[in-house]
């Protein structure tokens, strides 16, 4: 089985427009929970929540009743952006205390 078969590029801009707002919504929460950002703040906070949402959105995993926004999965993509942008700070805050 192919996972990279399942990735989907062909966007249309509502649907890039809502893809970063869910980026954005898992980083901001992910900086909230953890208490401190990533390097370069927010605007490194926001490309790793783009990442994680980008990837989690993309797993061939199905959560059957996950709400949708511009066929985007909301779940998926806020839980991607949060799981790591919070890694990426919990890393960075070890790396502090040493």
């Amino acid at each position: 089985m192919n996972l990279l078969s399942n990735i989907n590029l062909n966007w249309t801009w509502p649907q890039v427009f809502a893809f970063l707002l869910l980026a954005l919504v898992g980083a901001f929460i992910a900086e909230r929970i953890v208490g401190n950002a990533p390097k370069y703040g927010f605007l490194g906070s926001l490309v790793l929540g783009i990442l994680g949402a980008w990837f989690f959105a993309n797993l061939p995993v199905e959560i059957q009743i996950e709400p949708r926004l511009e066929d985007m999965p909301v779940v998926r993509s806020i839980l991607g952006g949060l799981v790591l942008v919070a890694l990426f700070a919990f890393l960075r805050k070890q790396g502090a205390s040493r």
